[in-house]
């Protein structure tokens, strides 16, 4: 089995935690939190952190990366990241291809291509028992994915929320195209599910709501009611 933690869900920073059953591997899924406090909410203990995965540049997934690496630990990035973040070279970043596997401990990760204004990517990982797929800071993903047992998705924002608040004058009309163009929305998110096949999924678990364009309560329930699935709406 697979466990999950969140050390962070907000544009404040994002960071979680994946653990193996199968033998206490674990990874960390984006680390835009100082490191210290990825310290601390490891409570000191990375014996068994065997990577860390960074989807993109930006500095709410990005901003422990350097630590990591000056430390030694292994950071998985795409090039375009590495070199936006001057990581590029250095000997425990490694750089990911799209759509190609590689292997950290027990886990193996695919990367792939998503949405966003900078380039950025999501992971299907699996450590032989379990499938777990993330994916954050995207407007639309192209790929659907079979046989997955958890999944992390972005559900930033409404249209009905970011409509409403442009009609009160509480939200520019420029500002509501660039989330509308790199962030997914709740209305996006269920048509995505939708059109995934669901029959082994545990687990999904609503990641980077924004502080002011989202309602925790409502985004859960209308997932839970297009899906069926138990849903968790991570909190930090």
């Amino acid at each position: 089995m697979i466990s999950i933690e969140t050390f962070g869900s907000s544009s404040a920073g994002n960071c979680y935690r994946i653990k193996s059953s199968v033998n206490g591997d674990e990874l960390l899924l984006d680390v835009g939190l100082p490191f210290k406090k990825i310290q601390q909410c490891c409570r000191f203990n990375l014996s068994h952190l065997v990577g860390v995965l960074v989807t993109h540049e930006h500095g709410d997934h990005s901003a422990g990366a350097g630590d990591m690496v000056r430390l030694g630990h292994h950071v998985y990035m795409l090039k375009e990241c590495a070199q936006a973040l001057n990581m590029d070279g250095k000997h425990t970043c490694h750089i990911v291809t799209p759509k190609t596997s590689f292997k950290v401990g027990i886990f193996v990760i695919m990367p792939f291509e998503l949405e966003h204004d900078v380039p950025n990517i999501g992971f299907l990982i699996t450590d032989g028992e379990e499938k777990l797929l993330y994916i954050t800071d995207t407007y639309y993903c192209k790929y659907t994915f079979k046989g997955v047992h958890h999944i992390l998705v972005e559900c930033n924002h409404s249209y009905s929320i970011l409509n409403a608040k442009v009609q009160a004058n509480e939200l520019s009309q420029k500002r509501m195209e660039r989330l509308i163009q790199s962030h997914f929305s709740l209305e996006n998110v269920i048509k995505f599910l939708e059109a995934m096949d669901l029959s082994e999924c545990k687990s999904i678990h609503l990641i980077h709501l924004s502080d002011g364009n989202s309602n925790e309560e409502e985004f859960k329930s209308a997932v839970q009611a297009a899906t069926g699935k138990y849903v968790v709406v991570a909190r930090r």
